[in-house]
């Protein structure tokens, strides 16, 4: 076999050489000419020596363990991203080549099961938020909340948002960079300070302007509470405003569904639906709009057709993205969108059912107050609101968030997540998230290393 030349991982030297004729070069140094000399590397890389296979998956895996993970650690994070469990059926359905290598379905004659997958995430979605429409998806939550937001402003012709103050702070921060640049204002509400709830004395007072596009609000919110969205869809319907409401996808099978209770659109982000924490991502943006908003909806649609012979198939029947139509007239820029997380998502509630993923549901909110009732039953902790909580609460506590945090931790239990001084005026609150992965021996150990932790201070 012939030795490759140094400095090439992948070509033989005669690649190299049959390469440099068709270019009509007589060395690679040739090629490289026009590169300045001041800025060419003039030694070898700095790295280590080449890895068998074995051995660097050896030292990947040491690597890894040196992470605090859900597996390492006890988790009661939240704020939109938690710890579910996911059936090993999803991981082996979602990992055939279908789905796994599939690309955009533009001819549908070659896509049709990749179709009907998107075509079932659709309507398994619909029916669980509660509206008629649902794109096929975009990228995250927080995506989806700004692209909502613009979609109010789009149907209405009018170019002021607001916005409830208890949506997390990622969020609020691609809400700014979605809007602020297309001239859209956002006006923030705070939450009332007893309930944690939005203050809808204020929020009446802002809408009864006329000149608002819509109202957003999460939930549950920042704070874990379970807003009264079906208050809010009535002042909003009142005075001619849109409704969004993000919600955690959970919450739908322990109450009502914002849709139903009158919220124009309902936007979520799946990864509670099946899809692992994976550090972040890449999770799944969802939105459901009722049938006049559909026009502006971004993202994708997949409808069920029929052929010239009669024939029934899936096809896209909606993707007004900017590749597709003039810049004016996009409804997004997004160019791409998150079909394989989609399509774990339709997986997994199929999997489920109704029936179970109601209990999940009920599972999530049971655990949670149990944990709540034996947190505040510590001296020093207390509810930090009053309002009605699902899988997430606040407190407040004793001592300062950030180093009680850092005690739970070295004791290998995440505690929550600190909450906004701005939110809740002090840097005591912590948010608690607790799903169907805990049972009570874990609530009872966190109680337990709480006292201790708290006794320390």
């Amino acid at each position: 076999m012939e030795r490759m030349p140094t400095g090439f991982n992948v070509h033989t030297g005669s690649d190299v050489q049959s390469m440099l004729e068709v270019m009509g070069l007589d060395s690679v140094e040739q090629l490289f000419a026009d590169v300045p000399a001041q800025v060419r590397l003039r030694r070898e890389l700095d790295l280590p020596p080449a890895l068998s296979e074995w051995e660097l998956m050896r030292d990947v895996r040491s690597m890894a363990d040196m992470n605090s993970t859900v597996l390492s650690h006890t988790s009661f994070l939240g704020c939109g991203a938690y710890e579910h469990y996911i059936p090993a059926v999803v991981d082996a359905i979602v990992s055939r080549g279908e789905f796994l290598t599939a690309y955009t379905p533009y001819q549908p004659e070659m896509s049709q099961g990749l179709l009907q997958a998107l075509f079932e995430f659709q309507v398994l979605l619909g029916r669980l938020l509660g509206r008629e429409c649902v794109n096929c998806s975009v990228y995250d939550g927080a995506t989806a909340l700004a692209e909502s937001c613009w979609m109010m402003c789009s149907a209405s012709g009018k170019r002021r948002v607001v916005v409830a103050q208890a949506v997390w702070a990622q969020y609020r921060e691609v809400l700014d960079t979605y809007l602020l640049p297309r001239g859209v204002q956002v006006v923030y509400v705070a939450q009332d300070p007893v309930t944690g709830m939005v203050d809808a004395a204020a929020m009446a007072n802002l809408i009864a302007s006329g000149d608002v596009a819509g109202v957003a609000l999460q939930s549950p919110n920042a704070l874990g509470l379970v807003e009264d969205v079906q208050a809010v869809a009535l002042m909003c319907s009142q005075h001619g405003a849109l409704l969004t409401v993000c919600v955690n996808p959970l919450l739908c099978g322990w109450l009502e569904a914002p849709g139903a209770l009158g919220a124009d659109i309902v936007v979520c982000e799946g990864q509670p639906l099946g899809l692992p924490l994976s550090a972040g991502g890449p999770y799944v943006g969802i939105i459901a709009c009722a049938k006049p908003l559909e026009r502006y909806l971004p993202g994708r649609l997949v409808g069920r057709v029929h052929d010239l012979n009669g024939q029934l198939g899936y096809a896209l029947v909606k993707e007004d993205r900017e590749q597709h139509v003039a810049r004016d007239k996009a409804t997004s820029h997004i160019c791409s969108n998150q079909a394989l997380n989609a399509i774990r998502v339709a997986i997994h509630l199929a999997c489920l059912g109704e029936r179970n993923f109601m209990r999940i549901a009920q599972m999530n909110a049971a655990n949670a107050a149990r944990l709540r009732e034996l947190l505040t039953s510590i001296d020093g902790v207390s509810a930090l609101r009053s309002g009605v909580h699902f899988n997430e609460f606040a407190v407040a506590l004793p001592v300062d968030v950030a180093t009680f945090c850092t005690r739970m931790r070295n004791l290998g239990i995440f505690a929550g997540v600190p909450l906004e001084e701005g939110l809740v005026g002090h840097g005591r609150g912590l948010l608690v998230a607790v799903t169907e992965t805990k049972s009570l021996a874990d609530l009872e150990a966190y109680v337990a290393h709480a006292r201790a932790c708290l006794r320390e201070s």
